[in-house]
């Protein structure tokens, strides 16, 4: 008889490690298997992949004063070639930025003019409230799924790390004395989440939800969260769009009607209540 209850806990502590042995490869990422300029070289080639991206999108942007809402029409192609426009709730445009890759054109409500493409500009002309000086390129990273920011040097040597399942990425960051970061998944090599410091100090982080089905034979994000100091955005794709087809280029000069939006529309005060 005390044999049988000396054997019984015996059992349950062998159970438990068999269990605990099993979740623990589970959750194991394989980062022996991989150095950092392997998984690098493969976050570039996961990056270069998306060169387009035409379609729809619901903004929604905070700041510590106020949220905004609207639907954005989205046509894209890298390095700077972009089109943005914010639809009120009856279709019209109300708000407009395009980068033909010599000149930016921006129609908004606190904002009317014509600049260098490789100038940077206030992201709050396209999106109230986001305060951050920022380039048509780095805009067009954003709204293809890259990161907006160059936050890491393909020669650089980054701390390698396992993170709640993922390959975490730490790197020196040139404007800061924090480490700029990447988690990436360890199967299709795709950044889920990065945070970084920006030109003027500020910290930000980006992360993204992808569609479960490939658009066009690509992932693709669903849903791009950009935070910074207080302030976020989040594009949210419609899943019609279309990835690296042939767009024409006279989308990303301003059509003349483009031009000319009524007056009214053009708030001196940034009121965005049309939309």
């Amino acid at each position: 008889m005390k044999n049988i209850l000396f054997i019984k806990p015996l059992i349950i502590l062998s159970l438990i490690s068999i269990l605990t042995s099993c979740a623990a490869k589970k959750e194991g990422v394989p980062i022996e298997e991989k150095n950092a300029s392997q998984i690098l070289e493969k976050v570039q080639l996961f990056e270069s992949a998306i060169r387009s991206v035409k379609g729809f999108a619901k903004v929604r942007i905070k700041t510590q004063d106020s949220k905004l809402s609207y639907t954005q029409v989205t046509v894209a192609e890298k390095p700077d070639l972009l089109r943005l426009e914010a639809l009120n709730p009856f279709g019209k445009a109300v708000g407009f930025i395009s980068s033909d890759g010599t000149n930016i054109y921006i129609i908004s409500p606190s904002q009317r003019g014509v600049y260098d493409s490789d100038i940077r500009f206030d992201l709050a002309y396209v999106y109230p409230g986001l305060n951050l000086e920022i380039t048509a390129e780095n805009l067009v990273n954003l709204v293809l799924g890259r990161l907006p920011e160059n936050i890491y040097d393909m020669d650089s040597s980054p701390t390698v790390s396992a993170d709640n399942g993922l390959i975490r990425l730490d790197f020196k960051s040139e404007n800061s004395a924090d480490f700029n970061s990447l988690w990436v998944n360890s199967l299709n090599s795709r950044v889920e989440k990065a945070a970084f410091t920006l030109d003027n100090g500020t910290t930000a982080e980006i992360s993204y939800v992808y569609f479960e089905d490939l658009i066009d034979g690509f992932y693709f994000p669903k849903k791009i969260d950009f935070a910074s100091e207080g302030l976020s955005i989040s594009i949210l794709y419609d899943p019609d769009i279309e990835l690296n087809t042939n767009i024409d280029k006279q989308l990303f000069k301003p059509a003349v009607e483009t031009a000319n939006f009524r007056s009214y529309i053009l708030s001196p005060h940034g009121d965005f209540s049309q939309l």
